[in-house]
């Protein structure tokens, strides 16, 4: 018989309340949580008499395939069926790429046709994709494949229980259409058991929930939480790992809200002699490299080339990659020229390969090569650092702290891949993924975390209107405890690489300095690239690069504006850039640059033709200024020369990114007057600024301005600078960068860390 068993405190209270059943076996969803629930088992003395495995331990140990069935992973159906999809409908992998995740998102609510039928009749799904259901559903059926979904179908019609034994299936978020009906299978040949907690249960107030399913003549109770009182320390964004240093020491234990840590994450959390077991996508960074190299060679060849082709370029690459004793890059070029070569043998269509079908191969590739963690060690061990899961199976809480932060509750907002009309159908069929019953679960788990001792860490400006936090806490009257941490940690770290200060610095070079001597050291010294960047998108510095590229090619070869030529004009230096670094953005991604891109230009093109047609006046542009002074190097955007008087200009794409008065009186933005200073030295400069490209009224001048007028406003001017005094400064700043032999992390704001990759581990010091 199947059964929905409501505990009060742990699911164990189960075996106690069926003593006739000697033996269980415990199935959980993941190897993760097959070992918490082993570890509570081990701890209260009932291992000997239950058997804790995996969901797919179990499906392997039951099911049985006839000689006409095929069982495919994920990746192989996926690899047959885009197949099918670029020989019958087209070759956009986007289109099939959505497709693929609603079919196989259908089979887990129904293995029929009759769910796709009534998909079939919304107006919101594009008749290619209802086209492609179909046609994956023919593919599936007629070929006799077993997918994961199907697993379950048929091990709900061969299972056999074995005497003596009950199953119980624990620790699962959600249980689809498919699995509660093999349960309910099981469940007449068998006593199986789903235990949750009576108080999430009495949450789970609607036919999407799936306890609902399995459960419906069990009468939910009124909740009433009863209010408990918890102090919490907040602290502030950035600054974990200098707070936790002082906070958890010896056998206190810190426990991270996140489900799985990444080594980004450790590092923010990193505490000495704490154990710690993290998540690490070896082979991530080496797909995207190989990708990007075919990639290349695609472009170089028309967007196509043979399989053959690209398996003899892989040949050269791997020699070259062995030689450099590269091992992860030889093993994930390996397994490229595997899964190329099967793809290209699967069917005839397959021989030649584009950029949608290298799309595919790199998703599968991330699907099958092998997932690695990595642990630390320690010389005096004290503990580990936890993750959400442990709350499952805490006892005794004292000297335990629970770490929340705004990024963890950002992983608990509702994220609907389909829209609602598709969910609505899908309800008739089977539970939904509900992100309310995953917060219904965690809010009992910090309820009893709390009451057993736990105590709360809090991510400054976590409660601030978070509707989510309003959930978790709901009965929870928190308490800021004013932490006062007494010892500040300068986070000044001496190290052996110092960056050179030439006698020419660009106003870049200075300005990361300026923003933060640890970035400029990571930056400069060690070589680290701290922008965020990948080959997937085209990211905020290249957008920049473009926007000048267009308004340079466009003044300078017309005489009017015309919407048509400055369409084609984007078009070709997006798709030029795009092959020249190798990028491979998403269609739709590059359909909205290019909006963007002419929203951009449009403006500033329109101003600078009609400034043009002054017969006295001369557009100048991406000047080198390293050659009219001893002091900076770099290029201005734009000079404008009227009669012997010259005036800078710098684009800046939006408002955001220009300076304020402040900022440029103080010395703390300098581009602009690094100009400034450069080309007055030997030449009549009368005025410049920032013109800002997405709203030309956010644009900031400095001196006179002739050219701009109607966009000139008293609050975003500076009459004058004096020069001299600029360059004392400057001097100083340089002295400085000569000279220091520590780099502490101190950014002039919390905008310096915005694009920083450093930003996650970086424990700043004070913000000055």
């Amino acid at each position: 018989m199947l059964n929905l068993y409501l505990y009060e405190n742990q699911f164990d209270e189960l075996l106690a309340s069926n003593e006739n059943i000697k033996n269980w076996q415990i199935i959980c969803p993941s190897p993760q949580r097959a070992d918490l629930y082993r570890d509570i088992l081990i701890r209260r003395g009932l291992a000997s008499t239950c058997e804790t495995i995996t969901i797919a331990k179990f499906l392997s140990d039951h099911l049985e395939l006839s000689e006409s069935q095929t069982k495919l992973s994920k990746s192989e159906l996926m690899v047959d069926l885009w197949t099918f999809w670029k020989s019958a409908v087209n070759d956009d992998y986007e289109k099939f790429h959505f497709s693929f995740e609603l079919f196989t998102e259908v089979r887990s609510y129904d293995l029929s046709q009759n769910l796709i039928e009534e998909l079939s009749q919304l107006e919101t799904l594009e008749k290619e994709c209802i086209a492609g259901l179909m046609r994956f559903h023919t593919y599936v059926e007629n070929f006799n494949i077993v997918d994961e979904q199907k697993s379950y179908q048929l091990v709900s019609e061969q299972f056999r229980a074995e005497e003596n034994i009950g199953y119980i299936f624990i620790g699962f978020d959600h249980l689809n259409a498919n699995q509660i009906d093999m349960l309910k299978g099981m469940g007449n040949k068998a006593e199986v058991y789903v235990p949750i907690s009576k108080e999430v249960f009495n949450q789970c107030d609607g036919k999407v929930f799936w306890p609902n399913w399995i459960e419906t003549q069990q009468l939910k109770e009124e909740i009433d939480f009863e209010n408990i009182d918890c102090e919490y320390i907040s602290i502030p964004s950035g600054r974990s790992a200098e707070y936790f240093s002082e906070l958890i020491r010896q056998d206190k234990q810190l426990i991270s809200f996140s489900n799985s840590l990444d080594l980004s994450q450790v590092n923010s959390l990193l505490i000495p002699e704490k154990r710690f077991k993290t998540d690490f996508a070896l082979f991530f960074s080496s797909v995207d490299q190989i990708t990007s190299k075919i990639q290349e060679q695609l472009n170089l060849n028309g967007g196509v080339l043979s399989c053959d082709d690209i398996q003899k370029f892989l040949t050269k690459l791997s020699l070259l990659n062995f030689n450099e004793d590269n091992f992860i890059k030889l093993k994930t070029i390996l397994s490229f020229k595997n899964e190329i070569k099967a793809y290209s043998e699967k069917a005839t269509i397959n021989e030649e390969l584009r950029s949608s079908d290298l799309k595919l191969i790199k998703e599968v590739l991330g699907l099958n090569l092998p997932r690695t963690s990595v642990v630390n060690l320690t010389k005096d061990d004290t503990g580990t650092i936890g993750i959400r899961d442990n709350l499952l199976s805490l006892e005794d809480c004292e000297n335990k702290y629970l770490y929340i932060s705004k990024d963890d509750l950002g992983a608990l907002t509702t994220a609907q891949r389909f829209s609602n009309d598709v969910l609505v159908i899908f309800s008739a069929f089977g539970p939904l993924q509900s992100k309310a019953l995953d917060i219904a679960s965690l809010r009992s788990l910090i309820r009893q975390f709390i009451q057993s001792g736990g105590k709360l860490i809090l991510e400054e400006g976590l409660l601030h209107g978070n509707s989510i936090a309003e959930s978790l806490f709901d009965g929870v009257n928190l308490n800021d405890y004013n932490l006062e941490v007494s010892k500040r940690l300068s986070f000044e770290k001496r190290a052996q690489q110092k960056a050179s200060v030439g006698e020419k610095l660009s106003p870049s070079f200075i300005q990361t300095y300026i923003d933060c001597p640890k970035k400029w050291h990571l930056k400069y010294a060690q070589g680290v690239d701290l922008d965020v960047s990948s080959s997937a998108f085209i990211d905020r510095r290249y957008i920049g690069t473009i926007n000048h590229s267009v308004i340079e090619a466009y003044v300078e070869k017309h005489e009017s504006f015309s919407e048509s030529i400055l369409r084609e004009l984007i078009k070709n230096t997006l798709n030029r850039f795009i092959v020249e670094n190798s990028l491979l953005p998403e269609r739709i991604d590059i359909e909205s640059l290019r909006l963007a891109i002419e929203s951009y230009c449009s403006s500033i093109i329109i101003k600078l033709l009609e400034i043009k047609k002054d017969k006295d006046v001369e557009l100048i542009f991406e000047r080198d200024i390293s050659k009219v002074n001893e002091e900076y190097k770099g290029f201005i955007d734009l000079l404008i020369k009227k009669g012997n008087d010259f005036y800078v200009y710098d684009f800046k794409t939006s408002g955001g990114s220009i300076p304020n008065k402040t900022d440029i009186v103080d010395y703390r933005k300098i581009q602009l007057i690094a100009y400034y200073r450069a080309w007055s030295r030997e030449h009549s400069l009368k005025g410049g600024g920032y013109l800002c490209l997405e709203n030309l009224k956010d644009s900031f001048f400095i001196g006179d301005e002739v050219f701009f007028g109607e966009f000139h406003s008293k609050s975003k001017q500076i009459e004058e600078v004096d020069l001299d005094e600029f360059q004392d400064h400057m001097k100083e700043i340089i002295k400085e960068m000569g000279s220091v032999e520590t780099w502490p992390a101190r950014p002039m704001s919390n905008q310096t860390c915005t694009f920083c990759v450093a930003n996650p581990v970086c424990a700043k010091g004070e913000i000055q």
